[in-house]
């Protein structure tokens, strides 16, 4: 094989595994934005059912 045809190669790879990152960074921080808003959900719960036992209690 040529030098030129492998320094091709060896770009082109390179290529595909940064691509691959950039999509595995991507999914990484849709899952934890993901569990970021779940736990903000569960502390606007909580604090509604705080609000509505202390309303019912009176």
């Amino acid at each position: 094989m040529k030098d030129s045809q492998w320094q091709e190669l060896d770009f082109s790879d390179f290529e595909d595994e940064e691509q691959f990152e950039k999509k595995k960074n991507k999914v990484q921080k849709k899952r934890k934005w993901r569990e970021i808003e779940a736990y903000k959900e569960q502390q606007r719960e909580r604090k509604f059912m705080d609000v509505n036992d202390h309303y019912y209690s009176m």
